[in-house]
């Protein structure tokens, strides 16, 4: 299974080029996003759009797996679901939900964007930069989980990464021009970064 997060499809400043191209060279069959899929789309949607929405950014990614999982955000960019949802979408098994997602399998893990523990991303990163992996540890700690478990987080933009405890923040796929924090994509259980985006100003998508 891989792990990403923080897209931001939509903003400018998000790398999805680079992104497309790790992923078509991955080829995965099974991908985790710790939320943030979306920039622009924070409002209440009905199921068929969630649908709709979670497609288009499929196609944006050109991304076919065999699973997808997505924690989407609750605080902010992501859609708010009527309910969690569970849905075949072009032959891609989705599971998304604004909160926490469950995978079993090989590589057992928790996915939640993070906004349980501080709402606010901004004060996410700076937390998460004073203290390198704090909200993930938080969370957690909060969620009662075990040491056998994965927790998968984003929404500081900071990436972290700690085998031992089993916690991981990908980092976020939209960059900024003073900050050089970036994120990647990484295999779980082995937490091997696979990928990372260009720091180079992005690209317009036209």
């Amino acid at each position: 299974m891989i792990v990403f997060g923080d897209v931001h499809i939509g903003s400018r400043r998000s790398k999805i080029q680079d992104l497309r191209r790790c992923l078509k060279s991955i080829n995965p069959d099974e991908v985790a996003i710790t939320g943030d899929l979306f920039d622009d789309q924070h409002r209440r949607v009905s199921r068929d759009e969630a649908i709709r929405l979670i497609r288009k950014a499929m196609d944006i990614l050109g991304l076919r797996p065999r699973s997808l999982y997505i924690a989407l955000s609750s605080s902010s960019h992501d859609p708010i679901l009527p309910s969690p949802l569970v849905a075949d979408i072009d032959g891609v098994e989705v599971t998304a939900h604004n909160g926490e997602v469950y995978i079993e399998g090989a590589a057992k893990a928790v996915l939640s964007h993070g906004d349980k523990v501080v709402r606010s991303g901004v004060v996410a990163y700076f937390l998460d930069l004073a203290k390198r992996g704090y909200v993930g540890r938080a969370l957690k700690k909060r969620l009662g989980l075990g040491g056998d478990v994965w927790l998968a987080y984003g929404h500081s933009h900071v990436p972290y990464v700690d085998p031992e405890n089993k916690i991981i923040n990908p980092g976020s796929w939209k960059i900024y021009g003073v900050r050089r924090i970036t994120g990647g994509v990484y295999e779980l259980p082995s937490a091997k970064p696979l990928c990372k985006p260009d720091l180079q100003p992005p690209q317009s998508l036209g």
